[in-house]
Parts: structure tokens; sequence; C-alpha cells
């Protein structure tokens, strides 16, 4: 059944007003559609009403009461990827002329097809190689080795998804290490000062970002300036700055076209980094993805969901009080995140600190690593969830392969560490299956180099453990100090209510294409360095 969208805001107020008189809650959220007003309308809407079913007049009652209109860009300034500076921002984004030994682009990581990010557990910036240690700078996603590292990711973290990041008000990264000192709702931190790693400390604005930078501008000024991500120790002994200038240099090429794109864009053939940052930010901003199934049932399609994926959506909108798993408490709104930091203790794997500029350790402390706080230990901010059926594996770490293990970690954390782990009798690697050693990256490089599972992170586990001491100490703050009570049946229900959050456009590589630089568009691109992503069977993303 579609509803016109009067109608369904007529029904909302219905369920709304029944839902109050029942004592189920509900809230005069619907201005201009109040009960009194639509009364003899609301008498003909009783037909739909009953027609539903509990089912939805359940669900729609949770969308009212927690005011969800299913569009996080509602009341944004968001560009469109045809306009001219995310053109830019794209070519910018493509082109390894970014990288410090031009082996990397800002796609290495995240490519549109790959969901935003690079299908991997861990990330492979610089120095890659594909399973014969041939160079493969264009290869993305699974196959792609560090040259190194015996084929190890040097990157501590899984790559988040550039998918939506205009819809990010308070920080970026894991850690939220770009922060917006206002947080400003609807401005991408466009609305006050910007704090980074180049600030004085966290609580001061980064004086070499220029007025009105957004939080994508600001965070693509980062990247560059890791080794293990794009530097390679390029100009090993400048400062970021410095560092940024150098790279700017290299655009002002007039053997290349980017002098007449800043001059179509800026009015002048001025290249400066901080105009690099913005298009990358713009283009990036431009990646609105939320055309789907959940938005649909919103806007009026109630066929829009399964019956599993509508059940699925009450238990996660409900708290566990009301026998829901409570998962809005943290993935809430619009955008499904609460945008803070929580510790939840999924599985520690990477490197840790001190490849994020903590020498002499090799856990990963989180937002602990960004303010200094104890009391931030393990924190990670709260991933949004629209296309999280695209963006696996998943966590910090990227060490759950899919959303049935994610969900089951809320149920039971110690339980599905454990079993991440394969551990038996209190020793980790000797259960029949082991997840860990099965995640295909991980897997890759065992079968690549013959090292043994536990080897190849000896720390993983205990630092895991650490983890989950950590939860069991700090329970009472944290998010999973309620556990949800859910069975296996409702686990499947709320894994296919998280598939309704993908994007329709997300899933047709025609319908990404505005987004993507390939081989079409190498004879008009600026330079003669743009990265034509591969998978690891050289067919073209």
């Amino acid at each position: 059944m579609l509803l016109k969208s009067k109608q369904y805001w007529i029904l909302l107020s219905v369920i709304s007003f029944v839902s109050a008189c029942g004592g189920g809650g509900g809230n005069d959220s619907n201005a201009g559609v109040s009960v009194e007003d639509t009364s003899n309308e609301i008498v003909d809407q009783v037909e739909i009403v009953e027609e539903l079913g509990p089912l939805d007049a359940t669900l729609l009652a949770l969308i009212n009461r927690l005011n969800l209109t299913g569009n996080p860009a509602l009341g944004r300034n968001l560009p469109s990827i045809a306009e001219p500076m995310p053109q830019l921002g794209k070519d910018l984004f493509f082109t390894k002329n970014l990288g410090g030994v031009k082996d990397t682009a800002c796609v290495s990581c995240h490519h549109p097809v790959l969901g935003g990010g690079d299908a991997l557990s861990l990330s492979v910036g610089v120095s890659a190689v594909n399973s014969n240690d041939v160079v493969a700078i264009e290869l993305l996603g699974l196959g792609r080795f560090h040259d190194v590292l015996g084929g190890r990711p040097a990157v501590p973290r899984n790559a988040p998804t550039v998918f939506n990041v205009g819809f990010w008000d308070r920080g970026l990264f894991w850690d939220s290490r770009v922060a917006s000192l206002g947080a400003e709702l609807a401005a991408n931190g466009q609305g006050s000062g910007i704090t980074t790693p180049d600030s004085t400390n966290i609580n001061r604005a980064d004086n070499n970002l220029p007025a009105g930078a957004s939080l994508p501008a600001a965070q693509a000024r980062f990247p560059v300036t890791s080794n293990d991500e794009m530097r390679a120790g390029f100009e090993s002994e400048a400062n970021n700055q410095a560092l940024r200038a150098s790279l700017a240099l290299r655009f002002s090429d007039d053997a290349t076209q980017w002098p007449q794109r800043f001059r179509e864009v800026y009015g002048d053939d001025t290249i400066t980094f901080d105009r690099i940052a913005e298009s990358i930010g713009e283009y990036e901003r431009s990646m609105v993805f939320v055309d789907n199934a959940w938005k649909s049932y919103i806007d009026g399609d109630l066929t829009a969901l399964s019956d599993q994926q509508k059940r699925g959506a009450v238990l996660f909108l409900n708290d566990t009080r009301e026998g829901g798993a409570g998962c809005a408490a943290c993935h809430s709104g619009d955008n499904f995140s609460d945008e803070r930091h929580h510790l939840i203790a999924f599985p520690q794997i990477g490197p840790g600190k001190a490849d994020v500029g903590v020498a002499g350790a090799t856990d990963d402390f989180g937002r602990e690593q960004v303010t200094g706080r104890a009391g931030d230990r393990y924190h990670f901010r709260t991933s949004s969830l629209l296309n999280i059926a695209l963006t696996a594996p998943y966590g910090h770490a990227g060490a759950y392969q899919n959303l049935e293990q994610v969900v089951r970690h809320y149920i039971n954390p110690a339980q599905e560490v454990s079993d991440f782990f394969g551990v038996q009798s209190g020793i980790p690697y000797v259960a029949s299956s082991v997840p860990f050693c099965e995640l295909p990256q991980l897997a890759g490089i065992i079968d690549k180099t013959g090292a043994s599972c536990a080897s190849l992170y000896p720390d993983a586990y205990v630092n895991s453990q650490a983890a989950l001491q950590r939860l069991s100490s700090d329970e009472a703050a944290a998010p999973l100090r309620v556990r949800a009570g859910l069975n296996e049946e409702q686990v499947q229900e709320v894994v296919a209510f998280l598939q309704a959050l993908t994007d329709r456009c997300t899933e047709s590589r025609e319908c990404l294409n505005d987004w993507i630089v390939d081989e079409d568009d190498v004879a008009n691109f600026p330079d003669l360095l743009p990265l034509i992503a591969e998978d690891s069977v050289g067919v073209i993303l």
C-alpha cells in the first residue's frame, strides 16, 4: 500500500494518539496535523489503521516518537556531483599526484564500488603489491598486500566509508581527531573552528584551516601526512604544512591541466593545499546516498519493508526495557549515529598506538590517544549504519565479517570475542573454526606467506581481552550495560532491517559512475597519474 503524504502523516497522528491513550507514549511532533484539526479525516483513516495491523502501527508510532524522517540530508547544504568544485575534487581524489612517491591516491582506501571504503580489515596504503609481490598500485581491495611487512597492512585501522560524510557534525576518523569545536547541527563543521592533529591542543582550532572549512575538507589534509597511508617518507623532515605546500606545487605544472581546472573553479590558477582539500571535501560531501527501503517506508510506501525487516526495525528502535535491542540508544537519528565515542570491546587487531603517534605500545586505545584521558580508553566513534551492508568488515579494526557477528557481539561480547579467536579452555586458536584467521585479508596473508595465524598479530587476543576487562569494569557507563536478549530469529530480523538501509545507487556501478574516474576518463584527466582501480583479477572497478 502506498499512502499519499498527507494520508501518511494523518495516519501517524492516529497512531500517536492511540499509543498515547494506551500508555504507549507518542508526541505532537507532527506539526500542523493535530488530532483536532483532522478529526473528520482521521475517521476516514480508521480502516487504514485496521488494515495495517499491529506491526506497522507499532513501527510507525516509534518513527513518530523518535522524529525520524528517513532523510538526514534535510536542512543541509550539500553540493551535487555535477557542480564544478566536486568535479575538480573527484579528479584530485583519484590522482596519484597527492601520494608522496606517487603510488597512492585518496581512492586507494575509499572507492565508491567498495562501499566508500576498501573492503579490507586494515588498509594497505603505500608500498602495495599483489600476491606475487609485483607492485600493484591500481589493485584495490582483497589481494592488496604491503611489500615490506610480509603482506601485513601498516595502517592500524579499518577505512571508514566516505559515503554520506556530509552528515557528520561532530568529528571524523574513528577517534574524532578532526572535530568541530561547536558541533553545530547540520553544519558539517562549518559553523565553528575545527580541532585537528595540527592544533596546539584538542580544545583549540587548527589555525591553518581557512575560515568556514568543513569537516571533510579538514580531514582531507591528513592522509597525505601519514607515512603509511600516502606520504611514504616523502620530505620526511618537513612538517605537515611544509609537506602540503610541496604537494600543492606539483599541481602548478603547466604541462598538466590542473591550473586550467583550478581557474575554472576558483577564477584564477593559484593552487594551494587549502583549495585542494576544499575541493576533495566537496566531492566527498556530494556522496549523498539515502535512497533506501527504510526511507521509502517512512515516505509512505508501507510495502517497502518486508515483515521481517519491520520486526527488526521495531527491535532496533525499542530500548531493552521495552523488549528491544536498544541499538538506537547510540545509533540514533536519521544518520544512525550519536557521533559520540563508546566502549563496546570489539576485537583489537591492528598494530595500534605505535603506528598512530604514541611510541612503545602495541594496543589501540581509541579516543584516549586524542584526549589523553584514561576514561576514553577503547572508546571509538559510533558508526553510521546507512549502507552498512556494503561496508564489511566491521569495527575499528575490521574484525567481524558479517552483520550477524556484529549483532551477536552486542548480546554477549565476551562469548563473541572468544569465538572470534577460537578459544577453548581459555586457549585461543585451537577451535576447529577461528573467524580471526578466516578474515579474508588475513587468510590471504597466511596463504601468501605461510605464516601462522597467531603470529600475524601476536598481541591481538591479549589486547582484546584487555578491552573486555575494561568493558566489565566500566560497564555502568557503557552502552552494553544492559544486554539485548535476542534469540536467533530476532538476530536475523535486526540484520534484515540493517540491509534495508542500503541506497539503491550504491549497488549499481552505472549509477555510481558519476563519482568514479575510470578508463573512459583518462584522455581528459588533468595529469598522467589517474588511479584506475581494478580488483585482484584485473577487472576495472
